[in-house]
Order: C-alpha cells, then sequence, then structure tokens
C-alpha cells in the first residue's frame, strides 16, 4: 500500500461484514518498514497481513475505505493484495489482476476550451488548505507546489481521478478537476512518454539495474518499488559479480550508484511535494525574498537575475557552464535559503515546534522541486555533467546528474535543518532518521560533486555517515553495505588528483576513513552479517585505502600547526581534513575533545585484529599513523 500514512486512515471490508481499521495494531507490517515505524512511519510504500474472518470459497467482495484526512492527505493507493491461506499461499493467481496502462489514458475533456481553462485553474485558481480547514485560503497555486507547467503530475502518471480529487480536496469542483486533469493529459504533446517505471509510487531516482540505458527522461522516476531489496547484503551482487575484490572498488574509480540496488526505500513524489508553500508559511517574507525571486523574478527583492530566465535565454551554452556562471547563479540561489532566509517565528534550531519544523521543510521541499522543475525543463540532468567538466575541470563526472555545489537535495533533511529527532514532525525518532538519510542518500545519487568537491559541498559525506548510525541505532537494522557504498563514494570523490596539499578538496582522512567502513564491525554496523563477509569488504577497502594515502609524502600534507595549515583547524577535533599537529598524541585532549582520527584508530586497530580484519593492512595502518604522529607509539599495535 501506498501512502497510508496514519492509523486508521484506511479500512477494509470482507464480504459486508465489519469494517477493519488499518492500523498498526490490527494489521502486521512486513520487512524492513515494520522496523522503519509501520503505518505512518519512515516507508511511503509498505506490506501487510490483515487477519480476517468472512472469507468464502467462490466469489468474495473486498471494499476499501478511505476514512478521513489529516489536513495533508486525500488517500491511498492500493497497488496489489491478494487472500492467503492458513500456510501463506496465495489464494488468487497473478493473472486475475490487470495493471492499468497510463499510455491509454486520455483527456475527459478534450475540447481545447477546457483544456486551456484547465490550464489557468492550474495557473491562478484560488484555492482552499483542506477540507478540514476550508475557511483558509491558500496563496499559493497548483503551480507553485508543483511543477509550474503541471509536468511532474504528467511525468508520474497521475490518474484523472487522482487529479479530480485533489482538485476537489483543495476546494475546486468535480468540473474544475476535470479540466485541470484534461490539461495534464495535453501535455503529452510536449513531453517525452513516461516510461513503465514513472508511477506515483515509485520512489524518484531509486537505484537499479539499466538506468543509465533508459532514456535520460526516465531516470527521475526511478528502478521502482520492486528495485528495493529486504536484505542490505542483497547489494554485494552488484558491486562484486566476481566476489569481493580490491580491483572493484579502487578510490581511483567510479562507482556508479545510479545502477546499484540498495535495500532501503527513497521518496515517492509525494514527498518531494511541498506539504506548506513557503507563501503560506512566511507570507511576504518569502514572496518578497531572494529565495524567491532567483527562482523566476517574483517579488520585490534585491537580486537582479534569477534562474528560469537565465536558463532560458542563456539556452545550452549556459546550461553546460560555456557562458556565464550557471554554478555562481544556482549556488547564490541556493545559500539564499541556506544563509540568508530569516523569517520571523522561525524558531530555533535544535527545539523547532512541529509547526515550525513543517514550515521550514516545506520551504526547502519547495527549493527542491523547482530545482528538479529546471533540471527537467532545461535538459540539466545531460547537461550538467558536461558544466562540471567546463567550469571545474572534474575528473569524475557522472553520465548523469545535476549541478553545482549547493546542497538542493542534502539541505532538506531534518537533521540538516536541526530539527529534534525526540520531537520530530514525522512522528517519531526512527522515521525522522530515514528522511534524514532518504535525502542524503539521493543528495550523492543526484549530484556526489563529480571528482571536484569543495570542502563540504555538494555533500557533506562525514554528515551522512553519522546519520546512518542513528537509524540503525533508532530501528535496530544494520545497513553495512549502504553504508560502505557511501563511504567508498566519498573516497572516490576525495581521490581526484588534488592530493594532500589542499585537503578541502582533495585527499581528506575525515571523508574517506576506512574506520568509518568497519564501524564497529560485529558490535556495529556488522552486526549480524557474516564475519566472513565483514572481513573482505573491510579488508579490500582498507588495503585500497592505505595505497592512496602512502603515496603521499607525509610532509606534503596540510598539518595543524604548520605553515601549510588549514585556516580553521587550531585543534584536533573529529572534523579535520587535515593532519593534528605533528607532536599530537592521542587520548589528549585538544580543543576540548578527544574525539579525532589519531585517538579513533588507537582505540579501534585492537578491535579490528580481534574481528580478524587482515593485520598485514592493518599492520600498513600502525605503520602510517606512526610516521604521522611519531609521538604516538602506534607501532606498537603491530601484531606478527
Amino acid at each position: 500500500m501506498n501512502n497510508l500514512s496514519y492509523d486508521a486512515k484506511g479500512s477494509i471490508q470482507i464480504n459486508g461484514g465489519k469494517w477493519i481499521d488499518l492500523t498498526n495494531a490490527n494489521v502486521t507490517v512486513l520487512g524492513n518498514a515494520k522496523l522503519y515505524g509501520g503505518i505512518g512511519g519512515g516507508y511511503d510504500t509498505i506490506k501487510l497481513n490483515v487477519p480476517i474472518s468472512g472469507a468464502i470459497n467462490g466469489s468474495n467482495v473486498i471494499n476499501f475505505r478511505f476514512n478521513t484526512t489529516d489536513g495533508v492527505s486525500s488517500g491511498y493507493r492500493v497497488l496489489s493484495f491478494n487472500l492467503l491461506d492458513a500456510s501463506g499461499n496465495a489464494l488468487i493467481a497473478d493473472s486475475n489482476f490487470t495493471q492499468d496502462d497510463p499510455t491509454k489514458w486520455s483527456a475527459p475533456l478534450p475540447n481545447t476550451a477546457d483544456i486551456a481553462a484547465g490550464q489557468k485553474l492550474w495557473q491562478s485558481a484560488t484555492l482552499i488548505d483542506s477540507p478540514i480547514n476550508s475557511g483558509k485560503q491558500l496563496k499559493a497555486h497548483c503551480m507553485d507546489c508543483h511543477s509550474a507547467s503541471g509536468n511532474d503530475l504528467f511525468k508520474f502518471n497521475y490518474s484523472n481521478n487522482s487529479i479530480v480529487v485533489r482538485s476537489e480536496y483543495h476546494g475546486l469542483s468535480q468540473n474544475q478537476g476535470l479540466q485541470i486533469a484534461s490539461y495534464i493529459r495535453s501535455l503529452a504533446s510536449t513531453n517525452p512518454t513516461p516510461g513503465p517505471k514513472c508511477r506515483p509510487w515509485n520512489p524518484p531516482y531509486q537505484p537499479g539495474l539499466g538506468l543509465d540505458s533508459a532514456p535520460v527522461s526516465d531516470w527521475t522516476c526511478g528502478a521502482g518499488i520492486d528495485a528495493v531489496s529486504e536484505n542490505d547484503l542483497d547489494t554485494l551482487a552488484t558491486i562484486f559479480p566476481s566476489g569481493v575484490n580490491k580491483a572493484a572498488i579502487s578510490t581511483k574509480g567510479q562507482i556508479n550508484l545510479r545502477e546499484i540496488p540498495i535495500g532501503f526505500q527513497l521518496p515517492d513524489w509525494n514527498h518531494w511535494v511541498p506539504r506548506i508553500h513557503p507563501k503560506d508559511a512566511w507570507g511576504d517574507y518569502f514572496t518578497n525574498s531572494n529565495l524567491n525571486k532567483d527562482y523566476a523574478g517574483e517579488g520585490t527583492g534585491s537580486s537582479n537575475y534569477n534562474m528560469r530566465t537565465q536558463l532560458a535565454n542563456g539556452g545550452t551554452s549556459y546550461a553546460q557552464g560555456k557562458t556565464g556562471d550557471i554554478f555562481n547563479d544556482l549556488y547564490y540561489w541556493g545559500s539564499e535559503l541556506g544563509e540568508r532566509f530569516t523569517p520571523p517565528n522561525e524558531g530555533v534550531s535544535g527545539s523547532y515546534t512541529i509547526a515550525q519544523q513543517k514550515n521550514l521543510y516545506g520551504t526547502a521541499q519547495w527549493q527542491l522541486m523547482k530545482s528538479w522543475e529546471l533540471a527537467q525543463d532545461f535538459s540539466l540532468e545531460t547537461n550538467c555533467p558536461t558544466a562540471w567538466v567546463t567550469k571545474e575541470n572534474a575528473p569524475k563526472a557522472e553520465k548523469r546528474g545535476w549541478c553545482g555545489y549547493w546542497r538542493f537535495v542534502f539541505n532538506v533533511s531534518p537533521h540538516i535543518q536541526g530539527f529534534p529527532a525526540d520531537n520530530s514532525m514525522f512522528g517519531s525518532a526512527v522515521a525522522h532518521y530515514v528522511k534524514a538519510n532518504q535525502w542524503y542518500y539521493l543528495q550523492i545519487l543526484l549530484n556526489p560533486g563529480s571528482g571536484a568537491h569543495n570542502v563540504h559541498l555538494p555533500t557533506d559525506w562525514q554528515y551522512a555517515y553519522g546519520l546512518l548510525n542513528n537509524l540503525l541505532q533508532s530501528s535496530g537494522r544494520p545497513e553495512p553495505i549502504r553504508n560502505f557504498l557511501y563511504v567508498l563514494k566519498g573516497a572516490q570523490e576525495m581521490d581526484n588528483g588534488v592530493g594532500v596539499t589542499d585537503v578541502t578538496r582533495g585527499w581528506t582522512i575525515r571523508d574517506s576513513s576506512p574506520l568509518d567502513v568497519w564501524n564497529g564491525g560485529q558490535n556495529g554496523v556488522w552486526k549480524g552479517t557474516s564475519p566472513a563477509t565483514e572481513q573482505a569488504v573491510v579488508n579490500a577497502f582498507l588495503s585500497n585505502w592505505m595505497d592512496t594515502t602512502t603515496s603521499f609524502n607525509i610532509t606534503t600534507w596540510q598539518r595543524e600547526g604548520a605553515a601549510n595549515a588549514v585556516a580553521g583547524e587550531t585543534t584536533c577535533g573529529w572534523s579535520m581534513r587535515s593532519l593534528c599537529a605533528v607532536g599530537y598524541v592521542h587520548g589528549t585532549v585538544s580543543g576540548g575533545t578527544t574525539e579525532n582520527f589519531p585517538t579513533w584508530t588507537w582505540n579501534q586497530i585492537p578491535q579490528m585484529l580481534g574481528e580478524g580484519i587482515d593485520k598485514t593492512q592493518v599492520n600498513r595502518l600502525s605503520t602510517w599513523l606512526n610516521t604521522a604522529y611519531p609521538s604516538g607509539n602506534y607501532l606498537s599495535l603491530i601484531k606478527n
């Protein structure tokens, strides 16, 4: 079921019997969705078993009911169902079910006047908030929360019925809803036919095999919900089709995350669309801000450019970075939200109320939505790889991707926005951490940096590693391979030819550490995984990491306290990208903490050896650490 987002949102009835409310107490949620909060949890599409009575041999009538809105949702989808016997066997053959074919849909009101009326309604109809808040008139219109043209509804094959129902939800008539649906259907004349995975429940950009071979216009639709495995370890077969080996994961390589299925479901399209538009959250403060003006020129902000005009007038040359400065323009539009947007009643980071979280989250989603819109309307997903090379001499440009250094996807995460996990708008800490992980992973699918990162842009790798651990702690589900993929991609981004004389753009311990792959071993991210698998993956990565790290002369590294020190790195803390001071000894308090790479390795090397990590590679690590920190006595950790 898709978008069963709160208890008792729906009910089921068998042969006219008693209605059964679909709640976490009444049903059994299956798979990882249960660990992530079940109904109303972190996943948007879930599988569940409902205990029933009253079914008979022969024909049965099964009814589903939408009970009531929560002020956000107007329904849910039943993607498939069956009746099971006591042994769990399906009693209805798949051949009895027929999937609707969107390519056969047509405009319900196909005449030109109705289509034109639908477009006008899309752009300017006055809407109410919801049926339970009908007295509140929205400042936003359909085109404000969705893509301006509505091609997101066309792309993801929202049905005529769903468009009509949502139109009525926002106070329009059934006929007006039919007119809007007819306008959306008319977009077939100007947009590519959506592929078979383009459905509302399939998570955008969900990775899977064959995505790069399909038209780029279908990349946004992802590999489908069926590409999500329940077992994180299933991913290994795609990374290592010939078995775990060092050559497949060289830090000098470039792993294609788009085509590696993962055991983690990304958000569906409904959860890209802002729940609250910033016009309704902040009023004139947003309308007249540069955050708004930089998008399409609306309002009285002081900015002298906007992205839609820049892309429309600059054409492919601008989009590919050959004229103008698309990276600079995107960065300053992004930073208007990240650094300069301080609306009244915003709240205090770390203690935002639920209402404040919803306002802030909606604003970040709005900017993400409009980024997606620009990417689709101006072919940025193919132009951006060229722009990365043109503007930044990127050595590892992706085949497909988004432009620039600003973190349009990453910054939607409730964690980076400072939302409190223990009082989250998502209802629980585990759902909060699922959402954070979803946006962080989407960032490296869409824009990992193409080997031209700049400090923590366009992704902050260490943040993501920490949130993987938060999700493990809150759900009890380890994801050693998705964790490994994230660290591997980070290491490959850092091994870009710059080296260690500029750790803000080149090789850095902070974001490529083998400790993040091992990550506590059998007491951490590898819990429940066979030691042999843990050893094979950690050994392969550690060997590559040592090859890269030892290839740099220790005297060329940027180092705290040296003439080539990184500005701001004046104490030996966890966030160090350079080396700590040459005289630093593990366990010594620096800047009020002992949380740093020299201390972590001192403490964890014995544990790694105890779990069978290759002593040859661990000894290489100890030897290098002793060279980097000669007062640390790391040679005492070497085992023969």
